[in-house]
């Protein structure tokens, strides 16, 4: 790659504490970039820009991801200007595409607990037996397993991995954080009491959030399961103090929590593709819905930019008109623009 880009990534890593995620994205993009136009990026033209954009059209490249490219290269050329490598910035004329607005997935209120007590409703028959699940069995759960998933009693346990669950839906619901976020929370990060925790977000920002009763209830019970759980390890040093943990003792991964959400998702007969993250639309739709000012709603998903957190303010019209138009005798007519 141009040594250039290679000093730009450096510098969003290094000092911007961007995360590999995003790095490795804008890794991409630029690479992109580079096979169209193999030249020094600080000789490009918005000729040249317009021209790599067009092709990735041609490409089939959606509207969004040519949005995301075009945002990398602002990245870039602000950055090449800030530090006085050049003066001159191609995109800085270059206007997002249009793109179609999706409505994000997410639970109203009442549904949104009902999937956070699925672990109850459904394991309740396991008399309190400790719940195993092997990566197999999350990631593509059978219909008996749904029914009655594996159980290997522990009469010390109480039921390990119920509790560890309870408390990962509840904690991603009640505090809108992102499945990151979750995964490296830790031990400190909790305030005495578990009511609120220290969330280190993106770009290495610390924010506040807060957990309601019943989240804390949850992670009471965790966290002193947890403790006796680690106490029967040979080698627990491999917890690092995490919050969530997996069956072998080591800090519960993105992949692993992603694996949770679409087995208790699939049991609770919710639409393909029920991610974690929808739990963070809902948290935000819940606020948004019961009137929480969206600044307030802002600070606590740790948006930088307000718009995107405006997003959430056209659930509700937009879901009132969906399902006015399916009741309404005359719903079949197509609404006025």
């Amino acid at each position: 790659m141009n040594a250039r880009f290679d000093e730009y990534l450096a510098y969003a890593s290094g000092v911007r504490k961007l995360s590999p995620r995003t790095i490795a994205s804008y890794r991409r993009d630029l690479s992109l970039l580079e096979q169209h136009c193999p030249i020094d990026p600080l000789e490009l033209t918005v000729e040249d820009i317009r021209l790599f954009l067009a092709e990735l059209a041609s490409q089939k490249y959606q509207s969004v991801s040519i949005n995301r490219v075009l945002s990398t290269l602002r990245g870039f050329f602000a950055y090449a200007i800030r530090f006085h490598l050049t003066d001159m910035n191609p995109v800085s004329t270059l206007k997002n595409l249009k793109t179609p607005r999706k409505l994000p997935v997410y639970l109203d209120p009442d549904a949104a607990d009902s999937f956070c007590s699925i672990p109850d409703a459904t394991f309740r028959r396991a008399d309190s037996c400790s719940l195993s699940m092997s990566t197999a069995q999350l990631a593509v759960p059978s219909t008996a397993q749904l029914a009655a998933p594996s159980v290997t009693c522990s009469p010390g346990r109480k039921a390990l991995w119920l509790s560890r669950d309870r408390a990962l839906l509840h904690a991603l619901y009640s505090t809108g954080c992102r499945v990151s976020e979750i995964a490296s929370l830790k031990i400190r990060d909790l305030d005495s009491r578990h009511s609120s925790a220290i969330i280190m977000g993106k770009g290495a920002k610390e924010r506040h959030v807060f957990f309601s009763r019943k989240a804390r209830s949850c992670l009471d019970e965790w966290i002193s399961e947890r403790a006796v759980f680690l106490s029967g390890l040979s080698d627990n040093s491999k917890s690092g103090d995490f919050v969530f943990l997996s069956r072998r003792g080591n800090p519960l991964s993105i992949r692993g929590i992603q694996f949770i959400i679409d087995y208790y998702s699939r049991a609770g007969n919710l639409p393909a593709g029920f991610s974690p993250h929808a739990l963070r639309h809902s948290f935000a739709t819940t606020l948004v819905v019961r009137g929480a000012d969206i600044r307030i709603v802002q600070e606590l998903l740790g948006h930088s930019s307000i718009s995107t957190t405006q997003r959430y303010t056209h659930i509700t019209p937009e879901r009132l008109k969906k399902l006015y138009h399916r009741a309404h005798p005359h719903g079949q007519e197509k609404p006025e623009s």
